[in-house]
C-alpha cells in the first residue's frame, strides 16, 4: 500500500488529504491504482447537502451498474463514500472541467474532472429526477465559483 499526499490551496483554509492505494485487478484485466480510502487531515469545512446518490460504475462487466453511495458537498469539492466506508474519493470543485444534467430514462448529472494528466468521469443520479435537479442546481454555481477562483490565482 502506497500514501501520496496532496496539498490542496484553497481561499480560506489548507487541505491535506492522504490517498491510500493499491493495486488491484481491473475488469479488464488490466492492473491499476485502487483508492482505499481518503483521510482529511485538514477540515474541509460544513457540509453543505448530504444524500445518497447512485454512482454509474465505471467497469462495464458489472451486474448491477448503479453504485449506491453517500455523497457530501462542501464548498470545496464533492466527497463520496460507500455505507462500509470501503471506497472514498474526493473531487475537488476547482478539477471539475465539465457538470451537465443529461435526461435518459431519468435525470442523470455529468461530472467530468481533471486528475493530473488524466480525465474521469461520473454519472450520478439522486431516487428522483427532482433531487437530482437539485443537487445540479446546487452544484452548479460552487464548481463556477471554484474554477474561477483558482484561475485567479
Amino acid at each position: 500500500v502506497q500514501s501520496v499526499f496532496i496539498a490542496a490551496a484553497t481561499r480560506a483554509c489548507l487541505m491535506v488529504l492522504r490517498i491510500s492505494t493499491s493495486m488491484v485487478p481491473h475488469c479488464d484485466n488490466k492492473i491499476i491504482p485502487h483508492h482505499a480510502g481518503v483521510h482529511t487531515t485538514g477540515a474541509l469545512g460544513e457540509i453543505l447537502k448530504k444524500d445518497e446518490l447512485e454512482k454509474h460504475a465505471t467497469c462495464k462487466f458489472i451486474l448491477r451498474p448503479w453504485q449506491k453511495r453517500t455523497f457530501q458537498l462542501y464548498e470545496t469539492g464533492l466527497a463520496y463514500y460507500t455505507d462500509k466506508q470501503d471506497h472514498q474519493k474526493f473531487i475537488p470543485l476547482a478539477s471539475i472541467s465539465e457538470l451537465r444534467l443529461e435526461r435518459t430514462n431519468r435525470f442523470e448529472i455529468l461530472v467530468t474532472w481533471e486528475d493530473g494528466s488524466k480525465s474521469d468521469q461520473h454519472r450520478l443520479r439522486a431516487d428522483s429526477d427532482e433531487k437530482t435537479e437539485e443537487w445540479f442546481t446546487v452544484i452548479k454555481p460552487l464548481v463556477y465559483e471554484a474554477r474561477s477562483s483558482s484561475l485567479s490565482e
